[in-house]
């Protein structure tokens, strides 16, 4: 059984935030290889410590809570959600934790007025990966429809950041209608 909760920075131990942390950069930097490189490093231990004080963390536990995983949540404007920085034990696959998570995002855009959810994954352009199409795959089974890839340029204005991919890459855009 999988446990979700929000996040709270004055009752997570500092064992349990470096494991949250490390569970995060290890999903991106083992599914975004190409396009990022080796040693990537998604999101600053400030920056996800920002992002917990917000109220926007959920973290997963097992049944021995024990931190399993964790996403992003947040509000892009009135009714559309998002999550991003989804993470699970490599080591718990299988196990339900993403569902889980996923559920919670849901749970709380819905509790909160939500009506859609938005999401973007990111991937290199022109290399087909076994986990970005297992990811896809996913996501559709959870009710998530693909919509379009948009070149990263046309979503975020970073070019410092894009200048750092090792790759040409797009952002595969992905939309959940919410109902209660």
């Amino acid at each position: 059984m999988i446990k979700i909760e929000e996040a709270n920075i004055d009752t997570l131990t500092d064992v349990e935030f470096k494991r949250l942390y490390d569970i995060v950069i290890t999903a991106y930097r083992e599914t975004e290889k190409e396009v990022w490189g080796e040693n990537y490093v998604r999101i600053s231990k400030d920056d996800f410590k920002k992002h917990i004080s917000a109220g926007e963390i959920l973290v997963a536990r097992n049944e021995e809570e024990r931190v399993v995983g964790g996403v992003r949540c947040f509000q892009l404007r009135d009714g559309v959600w998002s999550f991003s920085l989804l993470g699970a034990d490599f080591n718990e696959k299988g196990k339900g934790i993403g569902r889980a998570l996923i559920n919670a995002v849901e749970e709380r855009a819905l509790a909160q007025g939500g009506h859609s959810i938005n999401i973007e994954i990111l991937r290199a352009k022109d290399i087909n990966t076994e986990f970005k199409t297992i990811l896809s795959n996913w996501y559709q089974r959870l009710g998530y429809d693909y919509i379009k890839a948009l070149d990263v340029y046309e979503v975020y204005d970073l070019p410092e950041k894009w200048s750092k991919l090792v790759n040409p890459s797009v952002f595969d855009c992905y939309q959940k209608k919410l109902t209660p």
